[in-house]
């Protein structure tokens, strides 16, 4: 499964690479103007520029054909689909490590502190992007690359709705109480991680029926 996922990645090495540049660039004049939006934003662009190459894979393998070829490989489809799900978690995770490596250096040289109000919306960031990818992944698979405007407006339909979901819940079921934000963060960012797992199950049952 290693080439599988080295095959993922060089498909689109070139918009990573681009992206992360992007990223700090922008993460950085974020931080260095100091203002209270710009950095919670900081906290979410990295998510929003590098995982989202995962997703451009699957658009790579239909145009070059290799969608139908890797169906040849020795392997079981679960390998298939989990090396297509393992580059998004492997982006996913450059971006939370550029994310906290320009904060504890902004943190270390200069007056911003790395307080909790940012690790919330590092939290709440990776929810988003979690939740864009559960719905991303099996509605591609079920749809095709053809329909990935449809499927990009849903999969972040699906993300602030959950968002708002998760909100009003905690919001009905506890009220503001000290604290709310940071457990906010947590559950939302949690109930993102079982619908990813969940996202990989329905993928599955889609993927291992598929022909092209």
């Amino acid at each position: 499964m290693k080439g599988l996922i080295l095959n993922n990645f060089y498909s689109v090495e070139k918009s990573i690479k681009s992206s992360i540049l992007l990223t700090v660039v922008i993460v950085t004049f974020m931080i260095l103007s100091q203002h209270s939006l710009a950095l919670r934003l900081a906290a979410f662009i990295p998510f929003a520029l590098i995982p989202v190459h995962a997703f451009e894979v699957l658009k790579q393998d239909s145009r070059s054909g290799w969608n139908r070829y890797e169906l040849t490989l020795p392997l079981h489809r679960h390998k298939i689909l989990l090396s297509k799900y393992v580059i998004f978690i492997l982006l996913f995770l450059l971006g939370l490590f550029i994310t906290t490596v320009i904060f504890l250096l902004a943190d270390a040289f200069m007056t911003i502190t790395f307080t909790q109000v940012y690790v919330n919306y590092l939290l709440r960031g990776m929810g988003l992007i979690l939740c864009i990818a559960a719905l991303t992944y099996p509605l591609t698979y079920l749809l095709g690359t053809e329909k990935s405007d449809f499927i990009q407006i849903c999969s972040i339909g699906f993300s602030l709705g959950m968002f708002g979901i998760v909100f009003a819940m905690l919001t009905w079921i506890m009220g503001k109480v000290d604290g709310f934000d940071e457990i906010f963060s947590i559950s939302f960012f949690s109930v993102a991680i079982i619908f990813f797992i969940i996202s990989y199950a329905i993928s599955y049952i889609i993927y291992r029926k598929k022909d092209y």
